[in-house]
């Protein structure tokens, strides 16, 4: 199965140019795969004007089932999504043209004042999907082994990472994707930001890495898109060869 994983620079608060852009690296995936996009991928953390990008959301959803269902593609990551009064940071998951799963961020970060425009998620939950069990943990997330560990239990095979994860901390998004695909045994998929948007530097180190730590795809500071072709049986090797108690 052919997974792909999307890392590009954002004009923050540009909803059209950045679709645009997305669209033009994806047109291309290959049937029947799985494609991560990056988070908050329409407007970035235009955080002032998220009450006018809300209400594209769902024109941009529109745009991304057509492509789900024309190709057959699993595609995930996360939009802004107002919901009884508030704004959610959301992560969704479409199959076969329609959107199965939906989940709000739950550790906003606060040290960029996310706490103070978006609200909260509650739940963490697996997926099962037309290309194996998804969990997702939306960036910050990523630090919180109890998350992943969450979704080890309930039976996860691929965990998707849709970021934005700034520069400084570069090195921790590398390892911790990594050892997330290590220690819960499953295959993990990264895609963040990279460059300049707004005021903040962005990290790029978008990857794709295997249930033995494997670095199967990776893609440092440009733009692309990353793939590689992974088999499900291989988690169950892995956890047949270590046996780790759940």
């Amino acid at each position: 199965m052919k997974v792909y994983s999307l890392q590009a620079n954002l004009e923050l608060g540009n909803v059209e140019n950045n679709i645009q852009k997305i669209f033009s690296f994806i047109n291309n995936v290959e049937k029947n795969s799985l494609l991560l996009l990056p988070e908050m991928f329409s407007s970035g953390f235009d955080n002032e004007n998220l009450e006018k990008h809300v209400k594209k959301t769902p024109e941009i959803y529109k745009k991304l089932k057509n492509l789900s269902k024309e190709k057959n593609l699993v595609i995930s990551g996360t939009l802004p999504e107002k919901s009884r009064g508030n704004i959610y940071n959301k992560a969704f998951i479409i199959d076969k043209g329609e959107i199965i799963y939906k989940q709000a961020k739950v550790k906003l970060f606060k040290p960029t004042g996310e706490d103070k425009f978006f609200k909260s998620g509650k739940s963490f939950d697996v997926v099962e999907t037309s290309v194996g069990n998804l969990g997702i943990m939306i960036c910050f997330e990523l630090r919180f082994p109890n998350i992943s560990y969450t979704l080890r239990k309930k039976g996860v095979e691929i965990i998707l990472v849709p970021a934005q994860w700034g520069k400084p901390r570069k090195m921790h998004f590398e390892v911790l994707s990594k050892a997330r695909a290590i220690e819960n045994q499953c295959f993990l998929i990264s895609s963040n930001t990279t460059g300049k948007i707004g005021d903040i530097e962005y990290a790029g180190s978008s990857g794709i890495y295997s249930p033995w730590g494997e670095t199967l795809a990776f893609i440092d500071e440009d733009e692309g898109l990353i793939e590689a072709d992974i088999k499900l049986n291989e988690i169950y090797k892995v956890r047949r060869l270590i046996k780790m108690d759940i």
